[in-house]
């Protein structure tokens, strides 16, 4: 000051001024001069070293070429060093921004500090704690939660912290508040996971005033305003209703109508009202958990209850009328999506997903224990709907989820105006802020998806059930990529500057470059963005990239709305030149889709290849000629036009007709129809309730529908939550009976009303063949596979003549071989034929599998059951494990007189006089709740403990497998179990995997014909493995795979057995018994029918029908009774 007040004293002469006058413009042109050169000049360096800089003459601006980003930094980039690049301003500006970042990260303990609420942590927290330890962080925990030791791996380490959270209200300086926040808030940890249901901006996790205060190298995993934005369903529809006036999306329906009640109830019965009777609506409980019911305002009936929403809180949606059908049910789809920025956005993908299908109509409630996974998706996607149909309804769905966060971002960035001290400068934009969020979404019929909700907490937690394993890895999966993506120290500072350098002119880099004449001068918080951009990209794992991404110039009308909407609701910014403010995604989107486009193409170059449009996991839909034209097409860039469309693809017979209001019409159906020309005997009457049809041998499948007569009433296949639709049903060889059920949807549960049946008799495959002579000459034909189901692409198909060969030689020629030694030896099925190209000169009823060089005996019923006295058998799958129990009890007693379809555990003491015991465990128990199905180990434990006690040898004979369920894992649960429990010495033997759920049926998985070869070579797999354990193996696939027709009944096609009851006079011995084994007639007894009144007294007696069960039971009894 006192040099000041000297100044203001002095005296200055004209020359003075004209002095400092000069030395100011002298220094202004030498500052001019060091920050750039005027334009169309281009200034090199002469010496990396000296930093001396001359200008480049030869540059001509009229050639319209564009100038760089470093214009006046650079050499031409035909010319340029290495060592050039590494000095250039820009890359020491990127490099020291990386480095201070990435220097900091690395002077502090990687600590995950952990709040929120108990419930919630104790039910997310295990797969987070997993994934940080995995990657070398700490985890502190709140007190109260009991953290699951198992999940921590021994790289982490996992301790309670009993630190204070709370922050005390009552501090009366300003000064120790905002110290306290800094000791307990904002020290002591590098990631704060806030598990709640809330945003966390309180002390339940941060306060608001700490956001602000937060290192650059700490992150929470909360973006505040999420929950007001997004995961409320009120601001969701809310926010999403605001975002149909934007002109952009007027033809993209994000997510469907809505309204939220009851303040916009008269709005909302206007519009119900102008769409009409057919138009259904949701209505949600605003909170999480809440009821959900369809309801339909213009019928009387529903009105009533529509009224209370006149002073009831809640949400309701235009019902989804045409959702994507998945074997005649609606799915929904949880994607998970990671935000880890913003303003501007950046956000991605996870590859994988689950799929819940959800019941029809009424409720549209969760089915249990019937979810997909993406993987599955796309491959029924591309079965059913063509090769590129995963593609497109991906893509579609990622546009989808881009533009939810576009509409978000300006409401969230407003959000952040009361984190920061001077919220006028709008400098805060939650860069530290990270959040993993769970997207319900609904496809159409024709592959258009909208957003359903967005939970910002998304549930994690594991399943202890096997049949959860998909869901739990997914979960994990997802878990451990945003670890690893979010906390890479990968350099990335290069990639970034020669992306940048092939900017145009019109961009700038504020404190290198920065001229009026450039349209953005890039801040450094803009460099960071770029810099954490790139750096998660290379590091996503399983993430792919949503926004920004190379194609995400298709997202710039939209923008310019938002933007322009963003002027209108909000004062003009003020132009500021500080080098910390950055910009949001619409006025960088033109800068960062060049750069993306430009790591894209250095991709494609690296490659030499097109590179997928989607996550990896697509590769496998599309060639790379499709790729190509897809792209060039524009089928994938496009953003959807009209969910709502219908579907081109239903037909008119499917549709239902109009219905009755009369109550006198609920109990029947006005129409039952099958296809294929199926004809119902008699012919249909809605007083009629039982049919009869007859079909041949190759119809395995017939797609059957019904419409109810009442508007009040659904017609639904097989239960009372089945599917409404036409709907596919397996056919198995004999009687199917398929039940048709009349269903009172009114109800909160479904009442079922009547019941129509129709009795479907497939016949057998040699039912209408004609009489066998076996004095005739035959060909004799082998099968391994049939053509249709080529499931080994490297065998041949069909029937296969054997040369020089004929059925009397054969049989000769078979009956010196020895008996076979193992289970699994391979083999082939043989038939006679007059000629092996034509399959009706065929005699199937004499079809016989056998080995190559050895052939199964089937065992006489006095050795049997001296081999199995003193024996117990256990048995532990499912229900075709089951079948080949019940076969052998039946052959060792000579009738079978107790049977039922068990699901528990069942012991049977009566068996061989008493001297032998057979117990059996149903397992995976599919129709029980997921987190209540026991696990593998604890049925094999519980099975154990209802047979003892149990001898450590040969007379203890443990039989697992079943249909797909078993695997490597299973196995090693059975040698534990038994070293455990001193078994060690016992027969085990495992029967292979078998044919099944090869037919596209409502509410069962289909595998497709990549999937059975799958199954093929994990069957391999598994035998090599079971071996080498000790494992008698039973191989069945390659027995059932050549005959997967003959089925019997049953949804999955995989059953070769069906019991039945039969009476003692139907019953007579047969007088011979074969010398060895084939499939003809397996059981001791011949079936015949009987006439009269029934006794209700006599015994009751049940059989086992199959001969391919029989053939593969005898096998085991065989690897049983086996020295």
């Amino acid at each position: 000051m006192r040099w000041r007040s000297r100044l203001c004293r002095c005296y200055f002469s004209s020359r003075d001024i004209f002095i400092i006058v000069i030395a100011l413009s002298t220094f202004s042109i030498f500052l001019t001069y060091r920050m750039g050169a005027t334009a169309g000049d281009k200034i090199v360096p002469s010496s990396i070293n000296d930093g001396v800089y001359m200008k480049n003459s030869n540059f001509d601006d009229s050639n319209g070429a564009q100038r760089n980003i470093l214009e006046g930094m650079e050499l031409d980039s035909s010319k340029i060093t290495q060592n050039a690049r590494e000095m250039s301003p820009l890359l020491q500006r990127l490099g020291e921004i990386e480095e201070r970042l990435l220097h900091q990260t690395d002077q502090v303990e990687a600590i995950v500090k952990v709040k929120g609420q108990p419930n919630v942590i104790n039910r997310d927290l295990p797969v987070y704690e997993q994934a940080f330890s995995k990657h070398g962080f700490e985890v502190k925990t709140a007190s109260g939660y009991k953290s699951a030791g198992r999940l921590v791996e021994s790289n982490g380490t996992v301790y309670s912290d009993n630190e204070d959270e709370a922050i005390e209200e009552d501090i009366e300086s300003q000064q120790q508040q905002q110290q306290l926040i800094s000791n307990n808030e904002l020290k002591g940890w590098m990631v704060l996971l806030c598990m709640t249901f809330t945003d966390g901006d309180s002390s339940t996790c941060l306060s608001q005033s700490s956001y602000a205060h937060l290192e650059p190298y700490q992150k929470v995993n909360r973006i505040p305003g999420i929950r007001n934005t997004l995961w409320k369903k009120d601001s969701f529809c809310l926010m999403m209703g605001a975002a149909r006036r934007l002109p952009s999306l007027r033809k993209s329906e994000l997510s469907p109508l809505c309204w939220v009640l009851p303040t916009q109830y008269e709005q909302f019965l206007s519009v119900a009202d102008a769409l009409g009777p057919d138009a259904k609506w949701v209505f949600k409980s605003p909170n999480p958990g809440g009821t959900i019911q369809i309801l339909q305002p213009t019928k009387e009936k529903d009105f009533s209850k529509v009224k209370q929403y006149k002073n009831k809180k809640s949400v309701v949606q235009q019902y989804f009328a045409n959702p994507l059908l998945i074997f005649g049910m609606p799915v929904n789809i949880r994607a998970y999506v990671l935000v880890s920025s913003v303003s501007p956005l950046r956000a991605f993908l996870h590859s994988e997903g689950l799929v819940h299908y959800r019941q029809d109509q009424k409720s549209f409630k969760k089915v249990p224990n019937r979810t997909w996974y993406f993987a599955q998706l796309k491959q029924y996607l591309k079965h059913n709907h063509g090769p590129e149909a995963a593609t497109v309804a991906f893509k579609n769905m990622e546009s989808i989820i881009v533009q939810t966060l576009l509409v978000a971002e300006s409401t969230l960035a407003a959000h952040f105006a009361g984190f920061t001290d001077f919220p006028s400068d709008d400098l805060y934009r939650c860069g530290n802020c990270f959040q993993l969020l769970g997207f319900d979404l609904i496809f159409n019929a024709s592959l258009h998806p909208i957003v359903v909700e967005v939970s910002g907490q998304p549930h994690m937690q594991a399943t202890s059930t096997d049949e959860g394993w998909a869901s739990n890895t997914i979960k994990q999966n997802a878990i451990d990529d945003t670890v690893k993506m979010l906390f890479s120290k990968t350099s990335v500072a290069e990639d970034v500057t020669e992306a940048l350098e092939q900017l145009d002119s019109s961009v700038g880099i504020m404190g290198i470059n920065c001229q009026p004449s450039h349209q953005i001068c890039l801040t450094n918080e803009d460099l960071q963005y770029l810099l954490d951009t790139r750096r998660e990209t290379v590091n996503k794992g399983s993430f792919q990239q949503l926004y920004p991404s190379y194609d995400c110039t298709k997202y710039s009308l939209l923008l310019k709305d938002l933007h322009r909407l963003g002027s209108v609701m909000k004062n003009e910014p003020v132009m500021t030149y500080s080098s910390n403010v950055h910009h949001n995604t619409a006025e960088l989107h033109t800068v960062i889709s060049t750069i993306e486009q430009y790591y894209y193409s250095k991709e494609m170059e690296n490659n030499n290849e097109f590179d997928d449009l989607g996550p990896e996991s697509n590769t496998e839909f599309l060639n790379s000629t499709d790729r190509r034209r897809f792209k060039k097409e524009g089928y994938i860039a496009n953003l959807i036009d009209n969910v709502f469309d219908d579907d081109p693809i239903i037909d008119v017979k499917y549709k239902r007709p109009p219905c009755s209001e009369d109550k006198g019409t609920m109990p029947y159906l006005t129409g039952l129809y099958m296809e294929s020309g199926i004809t119902l005997s008699p012919t249909f009457d809605p007083i009629v309730t039982e049919y009869r049809v007859i079909v041949p041998y190759d119809s395995v499948l017939i797609k059957i529908w019904a419409f109810a007569a009442s508007c009040d009433c659904e017609a639904r296949l097989d239960d009372k939550y089945g599917p409404t639709r036409a709907a596919n049903y397996t056919l198995g060889i004999g009687e199917n009976r398929v039940s048709m059920h009349v269903v009172d949807v009114t109800h909160t549960e479904p009442w079922v009303i009547n019941t129509y049946t129709v009795y479907v008799y497939r016949k057998k495959i040699y039912e209408d063949e004609g009489v066998f002579n076996p004095e005739l000459p035959h060909q004799v034909c082998s099968l391994i596979q049939e053509c249709d189901l080529r499931v080994n692409p490297y065998d041949k198909c069909g029937l296969q003549i054997i040369p020089d060969m004929t059925w009397i030689h054969l049989q000769s020629q078979f009956s010196t071989l020895p008996p076979c030694q193992s289970g699994d030896v391979p083999g082939h099925w043989l038939l006679p034929c007059s000629r092996c190209d034509i399959r009706g000169s065929c005699y199937w009823k004499h079809a016989e599998w056998h080995p190559y060089q050895c052939q199964h005996y089937k065992m006489p019923r006095d050795r049997l059951k001296q081999c199995l006295a003193g024996k117990k058998i256990l048995f532990i799958g499912d229900s075709t494990n089951r079948g080949i129990m019940y076969y052998l009890m039946e052959e060792v007693n000579g009738t079978l007189m107790q049977w039922d379809k068990t699901h528990n555990i069942k012991v049977h003491n009566n068996v061989n006089d008493d001297k032998t015991l057979v117990s059996f465990a149903y397992y995976p128990q599919f129709w029980l709740p997921s987190n209540q199905r026991p696990v593998f180990d604890k049925a094999l434990y519980q099975l154990l403990q209802k047979t003892l006690p149990l001898e450590n040898s040969t007379n203890t004979v443990l039989v697992v497998g079943g249909v797909h369920w078993l695997a490597t894992h299973h196995l090693n649960v059975v040698q534990q179990s038994l070293e455990r429990e001193g078994l060690t010495g016992i027969k085990k033997i495992m029967k292979g995997l078998g044919s099944g759920f090869h037919q596209p049926i409502e509410g069962v998985h289909c595998l497709s014909l990549q999937e059975q070869r799958k199954l093929l070579i994990h069957n391999s797999g598994l035998h090599d493995y079971a071996v080498d354990l000790g494992y008698d193996v039973v191989e069945t696939l390659n027995i059932t795979m050549a005959r997967y027709k003959d089925f019997l009944q049953g949804k999955c096609a995989c059953h070769f057995h069906k019991v039945r009851e039969v009476g003692v006079d139907e019953l007579k011995p047969t007088t011979k018994t074969p010398e060895f084994y084939v499939a003809k007639k397996p059981a001791m007894y011949d079936i015949e029918g009987i006439e009269g009144e029934e006794d209700y007294d006599r015994p009751v007696y049940y059989h086992v029908d199959g001969d391919i069960n029989a053939l593969y039971s005898e096998i085991l009894i065989n690897r049983i009774c086996a020295a």
